[in-house]
């Protein structure tokens, strides 16, 4: 074996048990990932409301042009503003992998929605028109929460779905089955 294969095979081996897991989220964060999966709607609304402000501090929501059903109550105003700031973090307009995006687990696919982002935004385009689904329904905007806060705790994408899938799991047996 030459060197240059030795040093191929030491990289692969390094990635595959060294870093992969360390992109884990370690024990901490697993627990505040679960205290995060069991907040109540209200709960989530508070927790999303005060990270968003510290990530986006003396933010012009205004020049969201969020419309007035939104400001219903902090969770709905909050999902919102994560759809207006993290588009990608629910979605993608046309897009149903799950390995890229956040399915929905209300029965909106019914009417379209082919992610989580058009539960808040026409077609699913960011900038686009807003979509009042998302400020109707306590599926859609407990599911945008759970997102950004996981996301801003490290979970990866792969531990979100995971998560949803585990929350979920009744509305997607009922009304997701494969």
């Amino acid at each position: 074996m030459n060197i240059d294969k030795t040093i191929t095979a030491i990289t692969a081996f390094f990635i595959i048990f060294c870093a992969l897991p360390a992109l884990a989220m370690n024990s901490e964060s697993q627990k505040k990932f679960d205290l995060i999966m069991d907040m109540t709607l209200k709960e989530l609304g508070q927790a999303s409301a005060e990270t968003l402000a510290a990530h986006y501090p003396g933010e012009n929501w205004a020049s969201a042009g969020l419309p007035d059903y939104v400001y219903g109550d902090q969770a709905t105003e909050a999902a919102y503003k994560v759809a207006v700031k993290r588009p990608e973090l629910l979605g993608a307009a046309n897009v149903e992998d799950e390995a890229q995006v956040i399915p929905c687990y209300c029965t909106c696919k019914t009417f379209g929605h082919d992610n989580l982002l058009y539960c808040f935004f026409k077609n699913g385009e960011p900038g686009d028109l807003f979509d009042e689904h998302g400020a109707q329904c306590a599926v859609c905007i407990r599911q945008a929460l759970l997102a950004y806060l996981w996301d801003d705790l490290g979970a990866t994408h792969a531990e979100i779905m995971a998560g949803m899938k585990t929350k979920f799991a009744p509305l997607i047996e009922k009304y997701h089955p494969h």
